[in-house]
């Protein structure tokens, strides 16, 4: 099934997925982490909101991904803007 996600800040999202996929890498599967590559680079790098369209599976994937990304520390260190793209995207999911 196919589903509409609002990224409103695509540069945003895109570096901080970048970011939480490195975090994340030892806890999620490599499949999953393929994945999200993949939708990652779907994103188009523009400042303007754009929707991307995505699977329920990529969806549950992108959830487990940003979940994990905030149990790690690194989660406290980011920019707030990076943090609110990842949380604008959770609420989606």
């Amino acid at each position: 099934m196919q589903t509409n996600l609002t990224i409103l800040n695509p540069f945003t999202f895109k570096t901080s997925m970048d970011i939480a996929l490195e975090v994340t890498f030892p806890v999620l599967a490599s499949e999953t982490h393929e994945n999200l590559m993949c939708v990652v680079k779907r994103v188009p790098n523009y400042l303007r909101a754009e929707t991307l369209t995505t699977t329920s599976e990529e969806k549950n994937q992108l959830k487990e991904c940003i979940q994990a990304f905030k149990q790690s520390k690194t989660c406290s260190w980011i920019r707030e803007d990076f943090l609110q793209a990842l949380n604008d995207i959770e609420r989606q999911c």
